[in-house]
């Protein structure tokens, strides 16, 4: 706390505080005043002039009832019979009727007793009717005045009742706005005040793209149900939180020495999480039915127990990864890694693993073949002819002596495999990751290699005769007694390349970058060097016969003994080249 950012972060929440609390006191002054002005108009409505007469009317009425009460006895008690009745309805049917119901039907009683008093009225005195119809006409009309003023009071005392419980239900929601949502804005003003335990926080909704969170930061039971989580940076406890529907493609909830992202029982139900980094991830017993998880990194993530039915695993890494009593049922997994992946007693009813690929450590549940799916076995040795591999991750694995003849591994990460004496003659590697990949003595005639990247791989002995390297990179790649004739490099990168004795005949290299390339005693009969850079390089005994070397740069060169016999060196800038036993164009040796 005694760091130079922790007096702006005391100052910023008590300010904040501050401001809750006037915000806070300005809302209880105007329910107050709300409060005061509805009880002066009730108390203005109570005290009008109308009311003198209509008391004066209800002491007539009182007089006369007291005449008639020997005979409303009886009819009182027929009276509250009824009323026992209506009663013992009215309460079953209470729990039902909203408030403004059990007004009006309360209202319709009080009218229907005092039409039974006029009504007694008339039997008591019938000796009286002549003399005093017009005095009951004239009291019908009064009475008819009271009831229609009495209505209108209790109409306007129900309404002022009513507003003010709607103003204290107001008011009582304001004291708990816990469930109410927290923008974005405030949230991350929090987060930067230094809170860290948001339990149960309201964020659904919310846009929080690109956004990082401290490690700290708790949001278990946290609803972000439908929230914007692209390309966020979390590994925080989202233990049991909802996400369901939330956008998370791009995100990284990875895993590493010192954290882990949290999402235990969380409920990610159709949310998109493709192409996200869950590496390590903590998911057990979470649900994730038909949540997209294309081309996500689940690399070693737990997903014991959890729900993936009807999920898009499509392309994704499942290397390594805990899938043991999952419901997978319906799930989409073509072209999936299951390197590893341990399914044992998963629900794989109905699931789609087309293309995808395993290993003899991976689990799957007892009797199922997942080679009657068309998941491919990768071993060495392995029959993989024509097999759709494109973009698979086989880093790592042992491919020796495998058939993939046809097959296509473009885009392929095939890092630190070892796919020696293969055969690959006529795959497509195009785009593939072959840095440090063993191909010793492969046979790869004819393969297709454009943008490959085949730095640190060791080439030594393959056959890649009619290869197609366009654009390809060989930075400090192992090509010694490779056979390339009549390939194809160019502006393909040759830095600290190693050729030496490599038969590259017929190649061409035009745009081609040589830096530092070894080529002594290669054979580049009939290779097109056409304005190649190769000051510097060292060709000692190479074989450059009949090549096409116009405009090429061999200042500085080593090309002593070297054959340039029938070769072109029109424009060639052989500066200061070693030239030492070179047998020349002509024929001749030079001294």
């Amino acid at each position: 706390m005694n760091s130079p950012n922790s007096q702006p972060t005391l100052e910023s929440l008590a300010s904040r505080i501050s401001q809750l609390e006037l915000e806070q006191d300005l809302r209880r002054k105007n329910i107050a005043w709300l409060k005061q002005y509805l009880d002066e108009l009730k108390q203005e409505f109570n005290n009008r002039t109308e009311l003198e007469q209509i008391e004066i009317i209800q002491k007539d009425i009182a007089s006369l009832t007291t005449q008639v009460a020997e005979v409303q006895q009886p009819l009182n008690r027929l009276s509250n019979i009824s009323e026992d009745l209506d009663n013992s309805d009215a309460s079953t049917e209470e729990a039902n009727l909203d408030d403004a119901e059990v007004v009006n039907r309360v209202f319709e009683r009080v009218e229907q007793q005092e039409s039974q008093i006029a009504l007694v009225d008339a039997v008591t005195n019938p000796e009286n009717v002549d003399v005093a119809e017009s005095e009951q006409e004239e009291e019908i009309d009064v009475a008819e005045e009271e009831n229609q003023n009495s209505t209108a009071l209790r109409n306007l005392e129900f309404q002022i009742e009513r507003l003010m419980w709607l103003v204290n239900r107001i008011y009582a929601a304001e004291e708990d706005s816990h469930n109410f949502p927290v923008d974005a804005e405030e949230f991350l003003q929090r987060c930067k005040a230094g809170e860290k335990d948001f339990t149960g926080i309201n964020l659904a909704g919310v846009n929080l793209r690109e956004n990082s969170l401290n490690s700290d930061v708790n949001l278990s039971q946290a609803n972000l149900s439908g929230a914007n989580l692209i390309s966020v940076e979390w590994r925080i406890n989202l233990s049991g939180a909802n996400l369901k529907g939330a956008k998370l493609c791009d995100a990284q909830l990875f895993y590493n020495k010192h954290s882990v992202a949290n999402l235990k029982q969380a409920n990610l139900d159709d949310a998109d999480l493709s192409r996200a980094n869950l590496n390590g991830v903590m998911l057990q017993q979470a649900t994730l039915k038909n949540a997209n998880l294309t081309r996500a990194n689940l690399n070693s993530t737990d997903f014991s127990e959890a729900n993936l039915s009807g999920a898009n695993l499509s392309r994704a890494n499942l290397r390594n990864v805990k899938l043991s009593s999952v419901d997978l049922s319906n799930a989409d997994l073509k072209y999936a890694n299951l390197l590893g992946a341990n399914l044992g007693e998963a629900n794989l009813e109905g699931v789609n693993l087309q293309h995808s690929y395993y290993d003899l450590i991976t689990i799957f549940p007892t009797g199922f073949d997942p080679s009657e799916t068309g998941a491919y076995l990768i071993i060495s040795g392995a029959s993989l002819q024509n097999a759709d591999l494109a973009g698979a991750n086989l880093n790592n694995v042992n491919l020796t002596g495998a058939n993939l003849e046809g097959a296509d591994l473009s885009e392929a990460n095939l890092e630190d495999a070892n796919l020696s004496v293969a055969n690959l003659q006529g795959a497509i590697l195009a785009k593939a990751n072959l840095t440090n990949t063993k191909l010793i003595q492969a046979n790869m005639i004819g393969v297709n290699l454009t943008q490959a990247n085949l730095s640190l791989a060791n080439l030594t002995a393959a056959n890649l005769n009619t290869a197609n390297l366009v654009l390809a990179n060989l930075e400090n790649t192992n090509l010694s007694a490779a056979q390339l004739s009549k390939s194809n490099l160019t502006q393909a990168t040759l830095k600290y390349t190693i050729l030496i004795g490599a038969d590259l005949s017929c190649v061409n290299f035009l745009g081609t970058i040589f830096e530092y390339a070894k080529l002594n005693n290669a054979n580049l009969s009939q290779a097109n060097l056409c304005g190649a850079g190769l000051a510097q390089e060292n060709l000692t005994g190479a074989n450059l016969s009949s090549a096409d070397l116009r405009g090429a740069n061999f200042k500085k060169a080593n090309l002593e003994k070297a054959n340039l016999k029938d070769a072109n060196i029109s424009g060639a800038n052989l500066e200061e080249a070693n030239l030492t036993g070179a047998i020349m164009p002509d024929g001749t040796t030079h001294d």
